[in-house]
């Protein structure tokens, strides 16, 4: 499944690489860190605390403008928990996790699963049907075929029939989720079906963090998982937080341009940097595989940011709209309402577009 983002946080100067290419850089000015990772203070800004580390795949990073009362160990501990209630769910790899157990479930019969996991399932299906089914948490055989899973690479695309094999266990159509006497099930149509989730757990790890922090009366931080941001009230300088999308067509990670967050959720997905390339014919692929067709797109949309107010909901888009390309991304967010920024080639040179309320985030990097 198409994942997304590479984080730098200014306040260590480190680029934190994700598991693929993709777009948000986070551009707002911290303190530069002491020793025990702790921002220094002034007359001007406040002591924030300041987490790094891994999760899913990739990394994250939470900084609490003021202090968090446990500090780094309790700040760490909060974050890492919801993590790992997150991963217990979603996980593909852990071997006790819900989602690795029914995959492994070769069965046309219901399998158990709790309701959390099931809303998840059910949220991200909405999600994906809005927009014409572009976001498939059954992708991964295509995903797998043409070199972008866990397994290798080919040196030659796949041919016409082993696409047309796989496609046979994608759709949203091939599995249902019920429910019954409180309890919920998954259902295979096929029992080879399988389902990833990666797609969205970026956002739904960035919305636990952040949910935690509001529970416990937090109001002003940052939480970054990759290509999901969640912030909160203002930086330890007290200016609004901002992060910058990525310019899709430089060599080296650099802002293409900032925006503000606006206590809001910010996701981008992009396709730039990872590619299939056939040896044969040297044609180069995107690792964005359209789950209709079975092949990867081939229009020059580069990235796509969703501003939303939850990092799942902004995380479930910005997959399948990128899919679907710059202007239907672009058209989807005017008819719906939402925040939406395109990158793409025009005549050789990034092309920046946005829906009218993605301005106010733009205008407010500006002012800072």
């Amino acid at each position: 499944m198409l994942k997304k983002t590479v984080l730098t946080n200014v306040f260590s100067r480190v680029f934190l690489s994700a598991v693929v290419a993709t777009s948000l850089v986070a551009v707002t000015t911290l303190t530069a860190c002491d020793k025990d990772n702790r921002s220094s203070t002034s007359a001007q800004e406040q002591t924030s605390t300041i987490i790094q580390g891994r999760t899913m795949g990739t990394f994250y990073a939470v900084n609490v403008v003021g202090g968090y009362k446990g500090g780094e160990e309790g700040l760490k501990a909060l974050a890492e928990g919801a993590f790992k209630q997150i991963c217990d769910e979603i996980s593909t790899f852990d071997k006790n996790a819900e989602l690795y157990k029914f995959n492994d479930f070769k069965s046309t019969e219901p399998f158990e699963i709790s309701n959390e996991l099931g809303k998840i399932i059910q949220d991200t299906v909405y999600q994906g049907r809005r927009i014409e089914g572009a976001t498939d948490i059954t992708v991964g055989p295509l995903v797998n075929l043409w070199g972008f899973g866990k397994d290798k690479k080919k040196d030659e695309a796949p041919s016409q029939d082993e696409i047309d094999k796989a496609l046979e266990l994608v759709g949203l159509d091939k599995f249902e989720v019920r429910t019954e006497n409180n309890k919920t099930y998954l259902v295979k149509h096929n029992k080879d079906i399988k389902l990833d989730l990666a797609t969205v757990g970026e956002g739904l790890g960035a919305d636990a963090v952040a949910a935690k922090l509001v529970q416990e009366g937090y109001k002003n931080f940052m939480v970054n998982v990759a290509g999901a941001s969640r912030s909160y009230g203002v930086n330890a300088k007290g200016k609004k937080w901002r992060l910058g999308i990525e310019d899709p067509t430089s060599p080296e990670r650099r802002v293409f341009v900032p925006i503000c967050a606006l206590d809001k959720a910010v996701t981008t997905a992009g396709s730039y940097r990872n590619y299939f390339k056939d040896e044969t014919t040297g044609k180069i692929f995107s690792h964005a595989i359209d789950p209709k067709t079975g092949y990867p797109v081939f229009h020059k949309t580069l990235s796509v940011t969703v501003i939303s107010d939850s990092a799942f909901e902004s995380d479930a888009l910005d997959t399948g709209l990128l899919v679907l390309g710059a202007q239907k991304a672009l058209d989807w967010g005017k008819e719906h309402g939402y925040a939406i920024a395109t990158i793409e080639y025009d005549n050789g040179k990034p092309l920046f577009r946005y829906t009218d309320n993605f301005k106010q985030y733009l205008d407010c990097a500006k002012q800072q």
